[in-house]
């Protein structure tokens, strides 16, 4: 499977496929021949349709990458709202500005698991308490795979934890994973979110499966020479 280099914040510069460079992967090959591995220069790559482009951003909360089917035109700030198909992976630092970010998905999905990094927050009482309020996603289905990793589905046309990051609600569902490392400084919090046409559902439960492994590594997954 392919390495896609992302440009990443203001580059100027397309994707480009890093040659010698590959990912091994236990999908089935039909599959595997329409999966690349978008990866910027800084943070976590994710796995997402080939031939797809990319862009990462970058700075002290931690990192985002987009992977769409057509470019992402500047100006790259703010992030944009992305409404179509999409693969998307955001990570939080808990030893920045991305605590706060950290701390409310913390209560909202993990309350037991984030309980000691939660509090530290809060006693800063730089936001309001009624942040950390639990906000209601009634459409969304979750399935916990532990007390820090979610597997959920925000269904087409609802809002709900696929749409609290860069896309917007649309008539194709999300397919999500969110996980907590809070005894990370780096990478505390990782959220990947994956929105893609219907006729690419099989390479969509891919792209799930291979996330779900790679980013329950410290490491994520890495490349490979071939």
């Amino acid at each position: 499977m392919p390495v896609v280099g992302c440009p990443g914040n203001d580059q100027a510069g397309p994707a480009r496929i890093r040659t010698g460079e590959s990912i091994p992967t236990a999908v089935e090959q039909p599959v595997a021949a329409q999966i690349a591995f978008y990866r910027p220069e800084q943070g976590p790559g994710v796995y997402a349709p080939r031939g797809w482009y990319c862009r990462g951003w970058d700075g002290s909360s931690g990192t985002v990458l987009v992977v769409t089917p057509g470019r992402i035109e500047p100006p790259y700030f703010p992030l944009p709202a992305i409404a179509g198909p999409a693969v998307t992976i955001q990570t939080s630092n808990a030893g920045s500005s991305g605590r706060f970010h950290v701390a409310i998905v913390a209560a909202q999905l993990f309350p037991l698991a984030g309980s000691e990094l939660i509090s530290r927050v809060r006693q800063e009482h730089l936001i309001s308490d009624a942040s950390f309020e639990a906000v209601p996603h009634p459409d969304d289905q979750l399935g916990y795979l532990s007390d820090q990793f979610v597997e959920y589905t925000t269904p087409a046309n609802r809002a709900g934890l696929g749409t609290d990051g860069p896309l917007e609600m649309s008539d194709l569902p999300i397919r999500g994973l969110t996980i907590l490392n809070p005894e990370a400084a780096v990478n505390t919090l990782t959220e990947v979110r994956v929105r893609l046409p219907a006729g690419l559902r099989a390479v969509a439960e891919a792209v799930v499966q291979l996330e779900s492994d790679c980013i329950q590594r410290a490491r994520g997954c890495r490349a490979s020479s071939q």
